[in-house]
Protein backbone atom coordinates (compact mmCIF):
# COMPACT_ATOMS: atom_id res chain seq x y z
CA UNK A 1 0.00 0.00 0.00
CA UNK A 2 3.06 2.04 0.60
CA UNK A 3 3.82 2.07 -3.10
CA UNK A 4 0.81 3.21 -4.10
CA UNK A 5 0.75 7.01 -4.54
CA UNK A 6 4.01 6.47 -6.80
CA UNK A 7 2.63 5.90 -10.24
CA UNK A 8 0.95 9.25 -9.49
CA UNK A 9 3.81 11.15 -8.35
CA UNK A 10 5.77 9.65 -11.73
CA UNK A 11 2.42 11.04 -13.31
CA UNK A 12 2.88 14.45 -12.11
CA UNK A 13 6.87 14.36 -13.10
CA UNK A 14 5.89 13.05 -16.35
CA UNK A 15 3.48 16.52 -17.03
CA UNK A 16 5.99 18.30 -15.74
CA UNK A 17 9.07 16.90 -18.03
CA UNK A 18 6.79 17.19 -21.12
CA UNK A 19 5.94 20.96 -20.00
CA UNK A 20 9.43 21.89 -19.58
CA UNK A 21 10.47 20.17 -22.98
CA UNK A 22 7.88 21.93 -24.96
CA UNK A 23 9.20 25.18 -23.03
CA UNK A 24 12.47 24.44 -24.33
CA UNK A 25 11.61 23.49 -27.98
CA UNK A 26 9.03 26.99 -27.88
CA UNK A 27 12.20 28.82 -26.82
CA UNK A 28 14.66 27.26 -29.21
CA UNK A 29 12.40 28.12 -32.45
CA UNK A 30 11.68 31.54 -31.43
CA UNK A 31 15.85 32.30 -31.20
CA UNK A 32 16.25 30.39 -34.45
CA UNK A 33 13.62 32.60 -35.98
CA UNK A 34 15.28 35.84 -34.62
CA UNK A 35 18.45 34.54 -36.02
CA UNK A 36 16.97 33.54 -39.45
CA UNK A 37 15.80 37.47 -39.25
CA UNK A 38 19.21 39.04 -37.72
CA UNK A 39 20.84 36.94 -40.61
CA UNK A 40 18.62 38.30 -43.31
CA UNK A 41 18.82 41.93 -42.18
CA UNK A 42 22.83 41.41 -42.18
CA UNK A 43 22.99 40.17 -45.42
CA UNK A 44 21.48 43.21 -47.15
CA UNK A 45 24.45 45.52 -48.23
CA UNK A 46 25.69 48.51 -47.74
CA UNK A 47 27.43 49.00 -51.09
CA UNK A 48 25.53 46.48 -53.51
CA UNK A 49 28.18 44.39 -55.53
CA UNK A 50 27.84 44.62 -58.98
CA UNK A 51 28.28 40.76 -59.49
CA UNK A 52 25.33 40.11 -57.01
CA UNK A 53 21.85 39.41 -59.11
CA UNK A 54 19.58 42.00 -58.18
CA UNK A 55 17.11 40.01 -56.72
CA UNK A 56 19.17 37.98 -54.60
CA UNK A 57 19.81 41.54 -53.24
CA UNK A 58 16.49 42.10 -52.26
CA UNK A 59 15.65 38.74 -51.38
CA UNK A 60 18.87 36.72 -49.83
CA UNK A 61 18.36 33.20 -50.98
CA UNK A 62 18.45 30.60 -48.60
CA UNK A 63 22.01 29.68 -49.07
CA UNK A 64 22.74 33.38 -48.25
CA UNK A 65 21.29 33.13 -45.23
CA UNK A 66 22.81 30.07 -44.04
CA UNK A 67 26.30 31.46 -44.78
CA UNK A 68 25.74 34.56 -42.95
CA UNK A 69 24.47 32.48 -39.66
CA UNK A 70 27.92 30.16 -40.04
CA UNK A 71 29.41 34.17 -40.28
CA UNK A 72 28.00 34.95 -37.15
CA UNK A 73 29.30 31.77 -35.37
CA UNK A 74 32.78 32.04 -36.93
CA UNK A 75 32.48 35.71 -35.71
CA UNK A 76 31.86 34.30 -32.16
CA UNK A 77 34.88 32.06 -32.12
CA UNK A 78 37.10 34.71 -33.65
CA UNK A 79 35.62 38.21 -33.48
CA UNK A 80 36.86 39.85 -36.61
CA UNK A 81 38.62 43.28 -36.41
CA UNK A 82 38.11 46.18 -39.22
CA UNK A 83 39.36 49.74 -39.24
CA UNK A 84 37.94 52.21 -37.47
CA UNK A 85 36.65 54.53 -40.74
CA UNK A 86 33.38 56.56 -40.97
CA UNK A 87 31.56 58.26 -43.66
CA UNK A 88 28.64 60.57 -43.06
CA UNK A 89 25.92 60.71 -45.62
CA UNK A 90 23.12 63.35 -45.67
CA UNK A 91 20.11 62.52 -47.99
CA UNK A 92 17.86 64.91 -49.65
CA UNK A 93 18.41 68.70 -50.34
CA UNK A 94 19.66 70.95 -51.23
CA UNK A 95 18.09 73.47 -49.01
CA UNK A 96 17.99 77.51 -48.98
CA UNK A 97 18.69 78.01 -45.37
CA UNK A 98 19.98 74.19 -43.91
CA UNK A 99 22.13 73.36 -46.46
CA UNK A 100 24.87 76.28 -46.14
CA UNK A 101 24.85 75.69 -42.26
CA UNK A 102 25.48 72.07 -43.33
CA UNK A 103 28.12 72.86 -45.48
CA UNK A 104 29.32 75.54 -43.34
CA UNK A 105 29.35 72.91 -40.15
CA UNK A 106 32.13 69.85 -41.82
CA UNK A 107 33.88 73.12 -42.71
CA UNK A 108 34.57 73.72 -38.98
CA UNK A 109 34.57 70.23 -37.97
CA UNK A 110 36.99 69.32 -40.87
CA UNK A 111 35.08 66.53 -41.44
CA UNK A 112 34.22 64.97 -45.63
CA UNK A 113 30.78 63.89 -46.26
CA UNK A 114 28.40 62.50 -48.86
CA UNK A 115 25.01 64.76 -50.20
CA UNK A 116 22.99 62.58 -51.45
CA UNK A 117 20.79 65.38 -53.68
CA UNK A 118 17.52 65.47 -55.67
CA UNK A 119 18.25 66.77 -59.08
CA UNK A 120 14.82 68.89 -59.03
CA UNK A 121 15.94 70.70 -55.91
CA UNK A 122 19.95 70.94 -57.50
CA UNK A 123 18.18 72.86 -60.33
CA UNK A 124 16.47 75.12 -57.97
CA UNK A 125 19.22 76.02 -56.19
CA UNK A 126 22.47 75.41 -58.40
CA UNK A 127 24.34 77.86 -56.38
CA UNK A 128 23.91 75.54 -52.97
CA UNK A 129 24.58 72.78 -55.35
CA UNK A 130 28.41 74.04 -56.47
CA UNK A 131 29.13 75.42 -53.08
CA UNK A 132 28.69 72.11 -51.38
CA UNK A 133 30.69 70.80 -54.46
CA UNK A 134 33.28 73.40 -54.45
CA UNK A 135 33.68 72.29 -50.39
CA UNK A 136 35.27 68.81 -50.95
CA UNK A 137 31.73 67.07 -50.80
CA UNK A 138 31.04 64.09 -52.14
CA UNK A 139 27.82 64.45 -54.46
CA UNK A 140 25.77 61.62 -54.77
CA UNK A 141 22.17 60.34 -56.98
CA UNK A 142 18.98 60.60 -54.78
CA UNK A 143 16.81 61.03 -58.23
CA UNK A 144 15.49 63.63 -59.53
CA UNK A 145 12.14 64.22 -58.10
CA UNK A 146 12.30 61.69 -54.84
CA UNK A 147 9.54 59.84 -55.73
CA UNK A 148 8.60 55.93 -53.99
CA UNK A 149 10.76 53.83 -56.50
CA UNK A 150 8.63 50.49 -56.18
CA UNK A 151 5.62 52.41 -57.35
CA UNK A 152 7.18 52.93 -60.51
CA UNK A 153 8.10 50.79 -63.59
CA UNK A 154 12.00 49.53 -64.52
CA UNK A 155 11.87 52.49 -67.45
CA UNK A 156 10.11 55.60 -65.17
CA UNK A 157 12.99 54.38 -62.55
CA UNK A 158 15.51 54.93 -64.81
CA UNK A 159 14.41 57.68 -65.82
CA UNK A 160 14.30 59.09 -62.30
CA UNK A 161 17.89 58.09 -61.95
CA UNK A 162 19.39 58.85 -64.99
CA UNK A 163 18.25 62.46 -64.99
CA UNK A 164 19.09 62.74 -61.34
CA UNK A 165 22.87 62.02 -62.34
CA UNK A 166 22.30 64.43 -65.39
CA UNK A 167 21.41 67.33 -63.37
CA UNK A 168 24.27 67.12 -60.85
CA UNK A 169 26.81 66.63 -64.40
CA UNK A 170 25.32 69.69 -65.61
CA UNK A 171 25.95 71.52 -62.60
CA UNK A 172 29.05 70.52 -61.44
CA UNK A 173 30.67 68.66 -64.54
CA UNK A 174 30.98 65.67 -62.07
CA UNK A 175 29.02 62.65 -62.82
CA UNK A 176 28.06 60.98 -59.82
CA UNK A 177 29.14 57.37 -58.84
CA UNK A 178 26.70 56.53 -56.23
CA UNK A 179 22.65 56.21 -55.92
CA UNK A 180 20.63 55.94 -53.10
CA UNK A 181 16.97 55.10 -53.34
CA UNK A 182 14.50 57.52 -51.81
CA UNK A 183 13.58 56.62 -48.23
CA UNK A 184 15.85 53.36 -49.29
CA UNK A 185 13.09 52.04 -50.61
CA UNK A 186 14.13 49.54 -53.84
CA UNK A 187 13.35 46.19 -55.63
CA UNK A 188 15.20 44.29 -58.14
CA UNK A 189 14.32 47.05 -61.13
CA UNK A 190 15.44 49.49 -59.00
CA UNK A 191 19.41 47.90 -58.40
CA UNK A 192 19.16 46.91 -62.60
CA UNK A 193 18.71 50.74 -63.70
CA UNK A 194 21.19 51.97 -61.73
CA UNK A 195 23.72 49.39 -62.79
CA UNK A 196 22.40 50.43 -66.01
CA UNK A 197 23.22 54.23 -65.57
CA UNK A 198 26.77 52.93 -64.23
CA UNK A 199 25.82 53.93 -60.75
CA UNK A 200 26.54 51.73 -57.68
CA UNK A 201 23.24 51.57 -55.34
CA UNK A 202 24.75 52.71 -51.46
CA UNK A 203 22.42 52.37 -48.68
CA UNK A 204 23.85 52.28 -44.63
CA UNK A 205 24.56 50.24 -41.51
CA UNK A 206 23.42 53.30 -39.05
CA UNK A 207 20.77 55.14 -38.85
CA UNK A 208 19.70 57.11 -36.48
CA UNK A 209 16.25 57.91 -37.64
CA UNK A 210 16.62 61.75 -38.04
CA UNK A 211 14.16 61.36 -40.74
CA UNK A 212 11.76 61.52 -37.95
CA UNK A 213 10.90 64.20 -35.63
CA UNK A 214 13.18 63.63 -33.03
CA UNK A 215 15.73 66.27 -30.97
CA UNK A 216 19.25 66.35 -31.22
CA UNK A 217 19.67 64.63 -28.06
CA UNK A 218 17.97 61.68 -29.53
CA UNK A 219 19.52 61.48 -32.75
CA UNK A 220 23.15 61.19 -30.77
CA UNK A 221 21.73 58.43 -28.63
CA UNK A 222 20.47 56.60 -31.46
CA UNK A 223 24.12 56.86 -32.94
CA UNK A 224 25.63 55.92 -29.78
CA UNK A 225 24.00 52.97 -29.53
CA UNK A 226 24.41 51.39 -32.95
CA UNK A 227 27.91 51.61 -33.51
CA UNK A 228 29.73 50.02 -35.99
CA UNK A 229 33.37 49.41 -38.30
CA UNK A 230 33.05 50.79 -40.38
CA UNK A 231 30.09 52.88 -40.53
CA UNK A 232 27.72 54.68 -43.28
CA UNK A 233 25.61 56.66 -41.43
CA UNK A 234 21.82 57.75 -43.11
CA UNK A 235 21.52 61.54 -42.10
CA UNK A 236 18.89 63.96 -43.61
CA UNK A 237 20.15 67.52 -45.05
CA UNK A 238 16.94 70.21 -43.95
CA UNK A 239 17.40 68.96 -40.37
CA UNK A 240 17.83 71.57 -38.12
CA UNK A 241 18.09 68.71 -34.91
CA UNK A 242 20.37 67.07 -36.85
CA UNK A 243 22.92 70.15 -37.11
CA UNK A 244 22.32 70.20 -33.60
CA UNK A 245 23.62 66.55 -33.12
CA UNK A 246 26.74 66.65 -35.68
CA UNK A 247 29.21 68.08 -33.04
CA UNK A 248 28.50 65.40 -30.91
CA UNK A 249 28.69 62.82 -33.30
CA UNK A 250 31.74 63.46 -34.99
CA UNK A 251 33.10 64.12 -31.13
CA UNK A 252 32.22 60.43 -30.24
CA UNK A 253 33.30 59.09 -33.32
CA UNK A 254 36.55 60.57 -33.08
CA UNK A 255 36.73 59.59 -29.74
CA UNK A 256 36.64 56.09 -30.26
CA UNK A 257 39.51 56.36 -33.03
CA UNK A 258 37.68 56.88 -35.74
CA UNK A 259 38.75 58.58 -39.07
CA UNK A 260 35.94 60.53 -41.50
CA UNK A 261 35.94 59.38 -45.24
CA UNK A 262 33.64 59.40 -47.63
CA UNK A 263 32.20 56.57 -49.68
CA UNK A 264 34.50 56.16 -52.28
CA UNK A 265 37.25 56.95 -49.94
CA UNK A 266 35.88 54.02 -48.08
CA UNK A 267 35.67 51.97 -50.59
CA UNK A 268 39.26 52.37 -51.86
CA UNK A 269 40.39 51.41 -48.74
CA UNK A 270 38.10 48.40 -47.88
CA UNK A 271 37.43 45.37 -49.90
CA UNK A 272 33.11 45.11 -50.41
CA UNK A 273 32.96 42.15 -48.04
CA UNK A 274 34.79 44.14 -45.27
CA UNK A 275 32.01 47.10 -45.65
CA UNK A 276 29.22 45.03 -45.93
CA UNK A 277 30.11 43.13 -42.58
CA UNK A 278 31.24 45.74 -40.25
CA UNK A 279 31.46 44.96 -36.75
CA UNK A 280 29.65 46.26 -33.82
CA UNK A 281 31.96 48.73 -31.51
CA UNK A 282 31.14 50.94 -28.49
CA UNK A 283 30.86 54.43 -28.98
CA UNK A 284 30.22 55.99 -25.60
Amino acid sequence: MSDAPRPARAGRFGRWSDWVVAAVVLIAIILLRRWLHHAQLESTPVIVPADVVARDVVAPPAATIARRMLKDVEDIVTPPKRPRLAVLTFDDGPFPVTTPLLVAELHALNVPAVFFIIGRDAQEQPALTLRAHAAGIELGNHTQTHPEMKTLSQPQQAMEITEGATTIRRLTGIRPTYFRPPHGAYDAATIDAARAAGDTVALWDVDPGDWRVLTADRIVDNVLAHGRSPAVLLLHNGKFATLEALPRIVKAYRAAGFEFVTLSQLQARLSLPEINDPVRVALQ
